[in-house]
């Protein structure tokens, strides 16, 4: 080039010449230097193309990872044959079905265990649960002075002396039963109502049959008095959840003939072998009463499938469809009339509340609600959607700003944290958390404010307080919550004087009376306050305590809010630790200004990256749309999965107690030591229980809506494989994207790839392209690491609620924490490999030269 002529012309002059190029520039004329630069222009500009042609996005790429892509395929087909599989046997409807008490499903032809056809019965209501509700007033009847007459102690009945229907042990076995004297078994006296003498009995007691019959006004049950007035607040005890024909179902309305159900105590009642007694052998009054008043309505077998004990409604309620087949409570228009609507709509929903909480929520529930709900699931996915798009927007003009905000609001948690510890630590018994540090902060204030006039005109002053305070010299001006002080002998303090309070020091050495806090008192003086305190300049606050110069938080008299020392010593740590977080996020913020500013800079370049390129919103659409999809198919095939529940599950023995079924606090059941939980029921007809040993079993299991086991496994594991992929494609298009928009000139930004000049029209496509063609293996390949973390977490999950299930505290506390630190590991892994990513798509390497690059 002709420039490269001017630098090697000087060697080619003769020795000894004085010719420079300067000289040589001075001869050449303007025209001739004009075209040298402009051709130095073009030149610097080819450089600068070509540079930036090798810091974009590599073109020539190859396959990455390819042999990820078998295996991604594997996984899809392993998907597919455990989905079809599940579909022939399995059946969504059971996870969201309503259920009896015993398990079965309302609208199902088969049940668990040979149950029965509830095909025609599809709506969950409740009748009254005769034996629960009953005992009420049998266990009054049974522990009432009358009756002990009869069984215990004896009497005269038309002048002629009745032994007692028991003797000896077996009479004090029934006071103990009954807690009439003091036992083992019982902590006191029954609260079972009123007590009744022998001529009350018959009459009383039928008259509170009549009411749970429902022969007189049904209102009676809900007044003051009722022994089911608190029914409401545990509704769940008092009713049997069964499945019906309708919800419009209610005592006395009944389609055709009536069955009748007389009460029986369960053989587990410890009265019931006296109650037995007493009804073949009591007085007469007392044998009809207990025949003639024990007697329920049961619902027909073509409105109720149940045995009749379970087909009784509770007089005074009749039940609405709330909603998916579900039933809820309301009073009948005799009960709102007697009571008012205000009380009986509050008894309905305390008593759906309670029905409501037995119902525990579980994965079953929440797959079959959702089903149900898809609709609402769509909408709320648009909406979040929107929220996201005009974020986006914003951000351009307000990234500083968040950035600034996040930063300092971030310093003030960690300041105000370490205060309101200190505070805590030193906060007296009585005082409130902002009284405390408001008290603090004049005291520290205060303090100061004293420091530095001292420092310019030094005051002899003593804050030393003893006792009292009668005899305090100190300086301070101020009361505990920062008000000022008014002088001495003057104003409201105008009885405050020399001459009535000599030795109090009310005046300085000028004679002057000031506005130090004092404390002045008489000898003889009835009243004196306990410290020293002054008259406020505040209106509304006549006077206040105070306390010396430099005592930021003196002992507390009443003791400190948080009585542990050790606890106090610790929170004070803790806001030490907190102060000096503060203070390093403080100085590492300074010191990455120049980064922050950086970030804050990129930031605002991304929003000019979505400006300049729109169509970049159609990514996360199609991921939304994808996203959605693929969450919908996949609920849909899980949900057949988890509704098989093999029949072997449940154990299907009868037990003996609830504790043995259930299980305690320490000690798993028979029916819920493996999760997903059985549930517990008891039968309550005798000829539904196993007798063993003497002793009816009559608890027992019925199997859970739903169950994991290898095939849900496999489903849940390339699910959680498909949305990391779906997520990885938009992080890698959008980062190849964004590469190639950021290495092109202004200039040629309107124009598409692979015209004769470099531009940014198609980059979206083409990265689409290179993610399909020549990275879906790396692709995979990261995002099955993440699935791989997600599934450990989960199975970390599962394990959890094993142990929980096996009452072992120590390892659910253990897989609680793993699960912890599972999720860290995910958060960091998931950075790492949007970096890789970003690598990916900049220099066209595989996932593992990725990670390490990134």
């Amino acid at each position: 080039s002709s420039l490269t002529h001017i630098h090697i012309q000087p060697f080619h002059l003769p020795i000894g010449s004085c010719r420079c190029e300067r000289c040589v520039s001075k001869t050449m004329s303007a025209a001739q230097l004009q075209e040298d630069a402009k051709e130095e222009h073009e030149f610097n500009k080819k450089m600068e193309s070509d540079e930036l042609q090798q810091l974009g996005p590599a073109r020539d790429r190859g396959c990455t990872d390819v042999w990820c892509v078998p295996v991604l395929l594997l996984g899809w087909g392993a998907f597919l044959v455990v989905t079809l599989a599940g579909m022939i046997d399995g059946d969504p409807y059971k996870l969201y079905l309503p259920r009896d008490y015993k398990g079965q499903y309302c609208g199902a032809s088969t049940n668990w265990n040979g149950g029965l056809d509830l095909t025609n019965f599809q709506k969950l209501s409740f009748t009254m649960n005769v034996t629960t509700t009953t005992d009420l007033v049998v266990k009054q009847l049974m522990c009432s002075s009358g009756v002990k007459e009869e069984l215990v102690d004896g009497y005269y009945s038309f002048g002629t002396w009745k032994e007692p229907l028991l003797k000896n042990e077996t009479a004090q076995d029934y006071l103990c039963d009954c807690c009439l004297i003091p036992c083992a078994k019982c902590g006191g006296s029954l609260a079972i109502g009123k007590d009744l003498a022998r001529g009350d009995v018959a009459s009383t007691i039928q008259n509170k049959m009549m009411d749970l019959t429902g022969d007189r006004n049904p209102a009676n049950l809900f007044t003051a008095g009722s022994d089911l007035q608190d029914m409401w607040s545990d509704a769940v005890k008092h009713f049997n959840q069964v499945c019906l024909p309708s919800c419009e179902l209610m005592h006395g309305h009944s389609i055709g003939s009536n069955r009748t159900w007389v009460y029986e105590m369960t053989p587990e009642n410890e009265l019931k072998p006296y109650f037995e007694n007493l009804k073949a052998n009591g007085s007469l009054s007392v044998r009809r009463m207990i025949r003639e008043s024990f007697e329920f309505k049961a619902l027909p077998k073509e409105q109720c499938p149940y045995h009749e004990s379970k087909c009784v409604m509770m007089p005074g309620v009749k039940f609405t469809e709330a909603t998916n087949g579900y039933c809820s409570f309301e009073m009948t228009d005799v009960v709102k009339h007697a009571l008012g609507s205000a009380v009986t709509q509050a008894f309905g929903s305390l008593g759906a509340e309670s029905m409501a909480n037995s119902m525990p929520d579980s994965i079953g529930q929440w797959t079959g609600e959702f089903m149900q709900a898809i609709d609402a699931f769509i909408v709320v996915c648009i909406v979040a959607f929107v929220v996201g798009f005009v974020y986006m927007i914003l951000l351009r003009l307000l990234v500083g700003v968040c950035v600034g905000c996040a930063l300092c609001l971030v310093f003030c948690m960690l300041a105000l944290g370490g205060g309101l510890c200190f505070v805590r630590s030193v906060q007296c018994n009585g005082a409130g958390l902002m009284e405390t540090g408001q008290q603090m902060m004049v005291a520290g204030a205060v303090a100061t404010q004293v420091a530095v006039t001292n420092m310019a005109t030094p005051i002899e002053n003593d804050e030393n307080l003893e006792g009292d305070g009668a005899n305090y010299t100190g300086v301070q001006q101020r009361t505990i919550s920062g008000n000022v002080c008014a002088p001495w002998g003057s104003g409201t303090a105008a009885a405050y004087t020399t001459q009535t309070y000599p030795y109090s020091k009310l005046t300085g050495s000028d004679g002057m009376y000031h506005n130090y806090c004092r404390n002045p008192y008489q000898a003889g003086q009835s009243y004196r306050a306990e410290t020293i305190w002054c008259f406020t300049t505040t209106e509304g606050w006549l006077w206040e305590e105070c306390r010396p110069v430099g005592v930021i938080f003196p002992e507390c008299e009443k003791g400190y809010a948080i009585p542990s020392e050790e606890l106090r010593y610790g929170i004070g740590i803790l806001a030490y630790v907190l102060w000096v977080l503060a203070g390093a996020y403080l100085i590492v913020v300074v010191c990455l200004t120049d980064r922050i500013r950086l970030a804050v800079s990129v930031n605002k370049v991304a929003t000019l990256f979505v400006v300049d390129k729109p169509s970049i919103f159609v990514l996360p659409v199609v991921q939304w749309l994808v996203g959605i999809l693929w969450c919908l198919g996949w609920a849909f095939s899980a949900a057949f999965l988890l509704s098989q529940v093999p029949d072997g599950y449940t154990p299907t023995a009868a037990y003996s107690s609830y504790a043995e079924a259930y299980g305690t606090d320490t000690t798993p059941g028979k029916c819920n030591d493996v999760w997903p939980t059985s549930g517990v029921y008891r039968e309550d007809e005798v000829e539904s229980c196993v007798l063993k040993n003497g002793v009816y079993n009559c608890w027992m299991c019925y199997p859970p809506r739903y169950m994991f086991d290898w095939r849900f496994g496999v489903s849940f594991f390339v699910f959680l494989w498909n949305n990391a992929l779906n997520v990885a494609f938009g992080q890698f298009v959008i980062a190849a994207t964004v590469c190639v928009w950021f290495f092109t000139e202004n200039g040629d930004k309107g124009f598409s790839i692979g015209e004769s000049r470099k531009g940014t029209r198609g980059a979206m496509r083409w990265s689409c392209y290179w993610a399909l063609r020549y990275h879906l293996g790396s692709l995979a390949f990261g995002s099955f690491i993440i699935a791989v973390i997600q599934f450990i977490r989960a199975l970390m999950k599962y394990y959890q609620e094993q142990a929980k299930a096996q009452k072992n505290k120590i390892m659910v506390i253990i897989f609680k924490v793993g699960q912890c630190c599972m999720w860290c590991f995910e958060q960091c892994i998931r950075f790492m490999n949007k970096n890789a990513y970003i690598q990916m798509a900049l220099m066209g390497t595989n996932f593992c030269t990725s990670a390490k690059r990134a």
